[in-house]
């Protein structure tokens, strides 16, 4: 079976056109707030009324002082005239500050939804090259404030509609004295508008490029402030390497920079002169038609004025034209991460969580390749043909050398890529079918990267608000997780904030930190455990100890009187959990369906079924008792390790012997 939108093909870059995001936005506005419309078309009706009154002013002066008029004409009509443009000003600027308030939170929804884009999208989309470039180039056109995509479209449709009125008024007044002069007007501007044009596309060609460097720039400079690296930095001399590397990085952007702006200066250059022949021919020709007595001395200054403002206007609408491009341009980077996303999302029938009971799991000639930049040749599948099947409730431990596959499986699993070939079946129903939300609840994970937020300890248990947290069940997982007594240490206990990137928190040890995992998959108690690796800081006997402590836990059933035996508690590794921990409380672990990663292989002896993989493909299964009679590759590997586990302790006999 094919895989359909998850994965490795390279998604076009959604394009629209300037129609289409100008109507998205104008929808937009009006469902989230109208009144921002009617700002917009306040300031655009009011921006042309002020200055066609200005022109009209002078005019009307020059009327009444060859008139002989009286003070009370010039008081009424030119009271009137200013009056006009003095009211429209003011409307004008009072709904163009009006407008700046609601364009703001426009903007700021729009990164809120970017934002949950990034939490909610596919795990394909985020982690993919592309992804990650979609969305900094979202992410920065939101980041601009005035200039950001949005703010600046929105300030252009009201520009496009203020430069269309004047055009059409002033090409009215200039039509009536020639119509060639309106013709010369517009050919030149057109030239203007194509030479900056030029540039817009040049630069936005480069976008790519100037957001991998900022990127690298962005890296750098978190690196050399994060706390967690300065240690090594420190202690290795990195710091004049790091230097070097912005040196480098700001020089490339310096580089990119001049070549923009070069382009926008030689587009400059010929709007410079487009200008001036513009506007030179057509002033030398009214002068000219006055000479000749062809226009009076009222017309002429109304054409002046009309000559001087179609030319501002024109000149407007080129940088309005362009300004309009660069805002689309920027609006198809705003939209292409959310778009993409919503494009990935797969609905399913709705499920409560903890339906599934005893998850069978099955892999059915499962092929699968990670996505490869644009141009780089198709990638070599990292599962090839692969089939496993898992009863419920049983305990199966995979096992192999690095890139056997083993991560990838669980990837795949949790549905965070799609096979390009295969299916995966939970209790006999495709993985595809399951929607988002009841595919993820039915995992409880804990990986080797360790994601602890600055919430509560509790917060971190729950994963959820202090409010909606049970606290009684926060106690009882990080005691079943042998980490209830070092929280206790701390004055407020599980209440205490932790990491010192937001509050100055508590930080807890490697091995500890590994622990906090392990209650928060206790707690949120799904019927299938994964373990991948996450013990892998802790030296192998801590490891295997940890490992069957959390065996205890996963296979026995949940009774209400109290949690486990008091068996197997001598190992430093102890999870209280497995001691009494309170009458009345019933443990949030029962039997489930478990699969553990390990490169250890002693870890895993406990398991059901051991599954060694190679080369993406199941090459043994098996007891662990079963695999080492059959005397295949993982007993070679088990042997190789149980030596440097059996030299250390004798090196250690030794020591302690001298």
């Amino acid at each position: 079976m094919k895989r359909d939108v998850g994965k490795a093909k390279k998604k076009d870059r959604p394009v629209y056109s300037v129609a289409d995001n100008v109507l998205f936005l104008l929808k937009r506005i009006r469902r989230e707030s109208p009144v921002l419309l009617v700002f917009m078309g306040i300031e655009s009706i009011f921006s042309v009324a002020g200055p066609v009154a200005g022109i009209w002013l002078p005019k009307v002066a020059v009327e009444l002082a060859q008139e002989r008029a009286s003070l009370t004409q010039i008081a009424v009509q030119l009271g009137g005239v200013g009056g006009i443009m003095a009211l429209s000003m003011a409307l004008s600027s009072m709904a163009g500050q009006g407008k700046y308030m609601k364009q703001n939170n426009l903007r700021y929804l729009y990164r809120k939804e970017l934002f949950m884009a990034s939490l909610y999208c596919e795990y394909a989309q985020i982690e993919s090259l592309e992804g990650q470039r979609r969305y900094a180039r979202a992410w920065k056109t939101l980041d601009d404030g005035d200039f950001s995509g949005c703010t600046v479209m929105c300030n252009q449709v009201v520009n496009l509609l203020v430069n269309l009125g004047g055009f059409v008024i002033y090409s009215g007044i200039i039509s009536t004295l020639d119509v060639r002069a309106m013709v010369l007007l517009l050919g030149l501007s057109l030239i203007s508008l194509l030479a900056m044009r030029g540039a817009n596309a040049w630069e936005f060609r480069h976008k790519d490029q100037e957001a991998a460097l900022a990127g690298k720039l962005n890296y750098i400079e978190w690196t050399a402030r994060d706390a967690q690296y300065g240690k090594d930095i420190r202690l290795y001399g990195m710091g004049s390497w790091l230097l070097r590397l912005q040196d480098q990085v700001l020089g490339s952007w310096t580089k990119l920079s001049h070549k923009i702006r070069n382009r926008y200066f030689a587009a400059g250059a010929v709007n410079a002169a487009a200008l001036f022949f513009r506007d030179g021919l057509v002033y030398a020709y009214l002068i000219g038609s006055a000479a000749a007595g062809k226009v009076t001395a009222p017309d002429f200054v109304l054409y002046f004025g009309a000559v001087t403002g179609f030319s501002a206007y024109v000149g407007k609408m080129v940088n309005n034209l362009n300004d309009l491009h660069r805002s689309n341009l920027m609006m198809n980077d705003m939209r292409a991460f959310p778009d993409s996303a919503a494009l990935e999302e797969r609905q399913g029938e709705q499920r409560k969580q903890g339906e599934e009971k005893d998850v069978s799991i099955d892999f059915e000639h499962v092929i699968f390749s990670y996505p490869v930049p644009p141009g780089d040749e198709k990638a070599e599948p990292v599962l090839k043909d692969f089939n496993l099947s898992i009863r419920g409730g049983e305990k199966v431990a995979l096992v192999g050398v690095n890139g056997a596959g083993k991560t990838t499986v669980v990837k795949l699993l949790c549905g965070f890529y799609q096979p390009d070939e295969g299916r995966i079946l939970i209790n006999g129903r495709d993985l595809r079918d399951f929607s988002r939300q009841e595919r993820y609840a039915l995992f409880s994970t804990v990986f080797q990267d360790i994601y602890i937020p600055p919430f509560t300890v509790a917060e971190n248990v729950s994963m959820k608000p202090g409010a909606d947290t049970d606290m009684e069940r926060v106690v009882q997982c990080l005691r079943q997780a042998g980490l209830y007594e070092k929280i206790c240490e701390y004055p407020e206990g599980i209440h205490s904030y932790m990491l010192k990137a937001v509050h100055d928190g508590i930080v807890l040890s490697g091995g500890e930190q590994q622990k906090l995992l392990m209650a928060r998959a206790l707690y949120k108690d799904a019927p299938v455990l994964v373990l991948d690796e996450p013990t892998a800081a802790l030296d192998p006997i801590a490891e295997s100890e940890t490992y069957e402590s959390f065996h205890r836990l996963t296979s026995r059933q949940p009774s209400a009187g109290h949690v486990g035996t008091s068996g197997g508690t001598s190992g430093r590794n102890n999870f209280p959990g497995d001691q009494e921990s309170g009458a009345g409380q019933q443990s949030p672990s029962g039997k489930k369906t478990a699969i553990y990663i390990s490169h250890r292989l002693a870890s895993t002896r406990f398991c059901d079924r051991i599954v060694l993989l190679e080369d993406g493909r199941v090459k043994e299964e098996g007891s662990h008792q079963e695999l080492m009679e059959k005397d295949g590759a993982y007993a070679r590997m088990y042997e190789i390790q149980s030596q440097y586990y059996r030299r250390d302790a004798q090196e250690g006999e030794e020591v302690q012997g001298k």
